[in-house]
């Protein structure tokens, strides 16, 4: 699964990340955001999305340099058994998981994430 491909949309320069897998950076003019998506095939009580160390020192390398990273979750719907829902979790998120009502409070429609993209790199 491919998680630039499930933000159809974006209205910005994509590029894989080289070396990091669903690692991608988004580009318009001059912003630029790292994004990394992974995915959740069900809820469980505290959402901590699968990284490897060097996917988390990747996004500590880049919050050091004060640019943009965030993780994206793609969750699976129960009913739909599609990746239609999203949540946006900071580098501290990400690395340590986030609740379960924090997922139900955030998660948003894919194309709410689409929006909410594009309008960083305005």
């Amino acid at each position: 699964m491919d998680g630039a491909s499930l933000l159809n949309g974006v209205n910005a320069t994509i590029k894989p990340v080289n070396g990091f897998k669903d690692t991608y950076v988004y580009h318009k003019d001059k912003q630029t955001v790292y994004i990394k998506h992974v995915f959740a095939n069900k809820l469980t009580s505290n959402l901590k999305p699968t990284m490897t160390a060097q996917d988390i020192d990747l996004i500590r390398q880049l919050d050091a340099l004060h640019l943009r990273c965030y993780v994206l979750v793609h969750i699976k719907s129960y009913n739909s058994k599609q990746y239609d829902l999203a949540l946006f979790l900071d580098d501290y998120e990400a690395i340590q998981g986030v609740s379960n009502e924090l997922v139900k409070q955030r998660a948003m429609p894919i194309n709410n994430a689409v929006n909410l993209i594009n309008t960083i790199l305005l």
